[in-house]
């Protein structure tokens, strides 16, 4: 049985942020990778329809999804739940764990989307992690998803790019997922 893959509309796309991890079965996953950096690892996730970052540290997790908004996922722990439309930023702290982001959904004209296209495709050949599905029609450039790392000494930098040939849009997230500093005790 073959198997395809509808990536949504770019306009019911999600971030949705939790404290804590989240059944990676509730996601239609099509490409993962685990990294480790000091104590704090992160898995990444591609999805049909977006991504899944989950970061733990210790009995902390923080799990970014970018998902269409007809994914069901739940509500417990969910710190941060936006459409992605413009730029936004965001901070969310689980124990020592500080996550950030900043995302931007941009729709250019057809010709500026072919271009970008072709550039994200060179990119996504040294990606962490990448993707490519068929677009809706057979005309349609392909849909790119890919997750870029930047390994840090306590945690990591995600660059997410995530092409809708369709809507002509691109989405762009870069997120940061860090340990908090161990406050130093005064001693009396």
């Amino acid at each position: 049985m073959t198997m395809t893959y509808v990536r949504p509309d770019a306009a019911d796309m999600m971030l949705r942020v939790f404290q804590r991890t989240v059944h990676p079965e509730l996601l239609d996953i099509v490409g993962e990778t685990r990294l480790t950096a000091g104590s704090v690892v992160a898995t990444l996730r591609i999805c049909a329809d977006g991504h899944a970052i989950e970061v733990r540290h210790g009995k902390a997790a923080i799990t970014e999804l970018a998902v269409s908004r007809l994914t069901p996922t739940p509500r417990q722990c969910c710190a941060v739940e936006r459409r992605l439309i413009g730029y936004r930023t965001h901070t969310v702290t689980a124990g020592r764990l500080q996550y950030n982001c900043s995302y931007q959904l941009e729709t250019v004209a057809a010709d500026v989307f072919l271009q970008l296209h072709r550039e994200l495709e060179a990119d996504a050949r040294k990606a962490t992690l990448s993707i490519s599905l068929p677009g809706l029609q057979k005309s349609s450039p392909r849909c790119l998803s890919f997750l870029s790392c930047d390994l840090l000494r306590n945690g990591f930098v995600v660059h997410s790019f995530h092409t809708f040939p369709d809507n002509g849009a691109i989405l762009r997230i870069q997120s940061l997922f860090e340990l908090a500093p161990v406050a130093m005790r005064k001693e009396a």
